[in-house]
């Protein structure tokens, strides 16, 4: 299962902090993990200066699907796959696997294409269009994708 999210992020311990009353990790930690330990997954399709070079991605839509409990002292890894590229747009889904290889949540992301002159959607870049579509065709190569997927992007 591992083999169809491509890009490993850096594992995290749940701890105390992250868990709610019921003692289990808190609803918001699912939508952080992706972000906080993605090793480097956002860098690696458009560098470190992207921003200063006048654009960035919104997140544009998410859907979390919740598929087992987290516990304290649980150790979590967030892995990466491109679903699908267009010209202003990217979906992908993070995967975070508990240490036992089980699937925890989905977290499937719509990113928009960001102006930051502007701070409206603009046209993805020839070059960074085509790191995403790379990425994409070299994750579609580790298998099919065994979920069904809530978000679309034509």
């Amino acid at each position: 299962m591992k083999d169809i999210f491509p890009t490993e992020g850096a594992s995290v311990i749940v701890s105390d902090e992250m868990c709610d009353m019921n003692g289990h990790m808190n609803v918001r930690f699912y939508q952080t993990i992706p972000m906080d330990y993605d090793g480097n997954f956002y860098n690696s399709l458009v560098g470190e200066d992207y921003i200063a070079k006048g654009s960035s991605f919104f997140t544009a839509e998410q859907n979390i699907r919740y598929l087992k409990e987290c516990l304290k002292g649980e150790k979590l890894t967030p892995r990466f796959r491109m679903l699908n590229v267009n010209k202003k747009l990217y979906h992908y889904v993070c995967a975070i696997f508990k240490e036992s290889d089980e699937v925890a949540a989905l977290v499937e992301t719509v990113e928009i294409h960001i102006d930051m002159s502007i701070r409206k959607s603009a046209e993805i870049s020839d070059e960074i269009f085509e790191t995403l579509v790379r990425m994409q065709k070299e994750h579609e190569s580790s298998g099919d994708y065994p979920f069904e997927t809530k978000l679309k992007i034509k």
